[in-house]
């Protein structure tokens, strides 16, 4: 973990240089309540800080990460001039080095600056990579792009973080097997990454329960795509916001929201439903272990038709195996 206090210059121009000493020395102490025994806290320099854990995985540091910016918040809350914490995390379980390890977090640290400050980002390179391709973007769409990116880095469950990466490459490779244009392919890559925003409003009760849901909170889960939808629209990308609002729509017109069938569904909100499907069954979930690929497939064909579309099933039977080639 690298942390780094927010705008901290002006804290020394307002308050004087003692006082802004005496900020850092209670930040270190907040950090040292967050180690054990095995993990080493350290000053980079001036307001920047690290702190190695020993023997956690991403989702572990993510919860040490975010319980120091909650008490850098509590501790400072009435202080004269805002004071808040940015923390990039990265795993070191891959074994490529520690200079590695110290760039990937460095670059999750910077991802937390441009995403708005006081926020905690785990490295994933594909996700930091498309923030830096939306930067590239009309400037009315580059600040509501990183503002959507920070709230899907910011869903605290890094196994959402995954699976929202790979309906994108999923999403990206059919439509790429399907003839689609190269900037349209980057769009709906885009909206895969995206596909499940409007989750944000979802409690995580029922986002998280490990039980069959309740009628009731099975319509809550069902709002999503409108609440991603509202968020895409707000922010100018209404192309994608469409794609989204129908991504859990079906062929036979039993989907959600709008009950839409056939044609009437956009080919792109086809594209999500096949690669959002295929993920969610071959990955673990809190209420059901994962399907083997071939299952999956099975399942695939079995709702070609009815559920998928057709032509989208075959399209992505032929990037699998491709794949698997």
């Amino acid at each position: 973990m690298i942390c780094d206090l927010d705008h901290f210059k002006r804290v020394n121009d307002t308050l004087g240089h003692p006082v802004g000493d005496e900020v850092l020395c209670r930040f270190a102490d907040l950090l040292r309540g967050c180690t054990r025994e095995d993990d080493v806290a350290v000053r980079l320099g001036g307001e920047e800080f690290a702190l190695v854990l020993s023997g956690v995985g991403e989702r572990e540091a993510l919860a040490v990460a975010e319980r120091l910016r909650r008490e850098v918040a509590a501790t400072f809350r009435d202080f004269p001039v805002p004071i808040s914490v940015s923390v990039g995390i990265a795993d070191g379980a891959r074994d490529e080095g520690a200079e590695a390890l110290v760039r990937a977090a460095n670059r999750a640290l910077y991802a937390a600056k441009r995403l708005g400050r006081d926020r905690c980002v785990v490295h994933h390179a594909e996700t930091l990579a498309m923030l830096d391709a939306l930067a590239d973007e009309r400037a009315g769409e580059q600040l509501a792009a990183a503002m959507l990116l920070a709230e899907t880095l910011d869903l605290r469950d890094v196994a959402t973080a995954r699976h929202s990466e790979t309906v994108g490459r999923y999403a990206e490779q059919i439509a790429a097997e399907l003839g689609l244009s190269p900037a349209h392919v980057e769009r709906v890559r885009v909206a895969g990454v995206l596909h499940d925003i409007g989750k944000l409003g979802i409690s995580d009760a029922v986002l998280l329960k490990p039980a069959r849901l309740e009628a009731h909170e099975w319509q809550e889960v069902q709002r999503h795509p409108e609440i991603g939808a509202r968020i895409l629209e707000h922010a100018n990308l209404r192309d994608v916001a469409d794609w989204v609002l129908s991504h859990h729509e079906r062929i036979d017109g039993m989907g959600y929201p709008r009950a839409l069938a056939g044609p009437a569904i956009p080919l792109e909100g086809r594209i999500l439903a096949v690669a959002d499907a295929y993920e969610a069954m071959t990955a673990d979930r809190p209420y059901r272990s994962a399907l083997t690929e071939d299952d999956a497939r099975a399942e695939l064909q079995r709702g070609a038709g009815t559920q998928f579309d057709p032509r989208v099933v075959a399209a992505f039977e032929r990037v699998l195996a491709l794949e698997s080639a």
